[in-house]
């Protein structure tokens, strides 16, 4: 019998198969048991949505409920929501069923729409009955890479001058880089201690990383990356690596160390190392806009979200009102600005007759 049940985290064994073969460290159970073990907001809860076929469980989707409503089992470390979808025909089946587990609301986010589990989740929950609306999340810049050579030679030029004048210093104070691939304990220690004396705010969730590092160590899904100058760490960085791709996760460097560019040598050794030992095929830089990420990485895609509510209920109409409906009207108007736009670009040159002929009557 092909069914839908809305799932407790304690209840394991009836679904967790499902992420034994993740595409993605971020997909992984270890995962999502150190977000519902660290991250879960006062009244929250963690529950999985799973499609079964008999007493087989198909699909599942991570999810935090605080009474009707359900958002994805994300926290702002979250850089791509990675449910456990890796058959369209249940994924399409788990969206379209959606209405039978969503009493009032769902919101997903840091959605990958080009991965074809979403997208065909997507066009069952579009289906479901649920009032739906899709929303630009955050942009996450990433580089396919042949070579290391041939992908620093594509660095702009300033890059690799402050690499190459600062390494030399670097190395006159007795530079060091180590990556730690497995007993971590040390690399944890300093990777906060770095964290605390960095520019950075504190975390919003102190225990997810130490707790994550851990879970994620059994599927060998973590590298720690460390600078050391006169044997005192200056920067850190924890990367996720899954296959031949690797997210650049988290990364500091002391503050009374900015002038040995100590974020900058790390990050380039920690590329070409990791290029090079594992053959990683493609590195990306998790949430965020930040300039100088488009210094090491030369491409950007938008991570996505959706919101639903589910009209039968109180709840979901709330939802509706208060944040689909102006979803899908924001997304209107960012399309007319985007569509006068280009018109105008297109228009420039024309006879004063050929452009409003193009924009139509006024």
């Amino acid at each position: 019998m092909v069914e839908i049940a809305l799932l407790p985290l304690a209840e394991p064994s009836r679904f967790s198969r499902v992420f034994k073969q993740p595409h993605s460290a971020e997909g992984s159970w270890g995962w999502y048991q150190s977000l519902a073990e660290t991250t879960l907001a006062p009244g929250e809860e963690a529950v999985f949505a799973v499609a079964f076929d008999g007493r087989t469980a198909k699909a599942a989707l991570p999810l935090a409920r605080r009474g009707p409503l359900l958002r994805a089992l994300t926290a702002p470390y979250t850089t791509l929501y990675v449910p456990a979808l890796t058959d369209v025909r249940w994924a399409h089946y788990l969206g379209a069923r959606a209405q039978s587990f969503v009493q009032g609301s769902l919101q997903l986010d840091a959605l990958d729409l080009a991965d074809p589990s979403i997208a065909a989740f997507l066009d069952g929950l579009h289906s479901s009955g649920l009032i739906a609306a899709q929303y630009r999340n955050f942009v996450n810049f990433y580089e396919r890479i042949d070579n290391f050579e041939e992908y620093w030679n594509a660095r702009p030029s300033r890059l690799r001058a402050t690499v190459r004048r600062k390494l030399s210093q670097a190395l006159a104070e007795q530079a060091d880089f180590r990556c730690y691939r497995n007993s971590f304990g040390e690399a944890v220690v300093m990777y906060e201690e770095v964290y605390h004396a960095s520019w950075k705010t504190a975390e919003p969730h102190p225990s997810f990383i130490g707790t994550m590092v851990e879970k994620l160590a059994q599927y060998g899904f973590v590298r720690i990356g460390i600078m050391r100058l006169r044997g005192n760490p200056v920067a850190v960085q924890i990367w996720l690596v899954c296959g031949r791709k690797a997210t650049i996760f988290k990364l500091a460097h002391r503050e009374d160390a900015q002038a040995s560019s100590p974020g900058t040598l790390l990050t380039h050794w920690m590329i070409s190392t990791l290029i090079r030992e594992e053959a990683l095929e493609e590195i990306d830089f998790g949430r965020g806009a930040d300039a100088y990420k488009g210094d090491w990485l030369a491409e950007s895609r938008m991570r996505s979200g959706v919101v639903a509510g589910n009209w039968k209920t109180i709840a979901g109409l709330r939802v509706i009102a208060g944040e689909v409906l102006p979803t899908r009207l924001s997304a209107v108007a960012r399309k007319a600005r985007s569509a006068a736009d280009d018109l105008a670009k297109r228009g420039s040159g024309r006879s004063p007759r050929e452009f409003i002929a193009a924009r139509g009557s006024p």
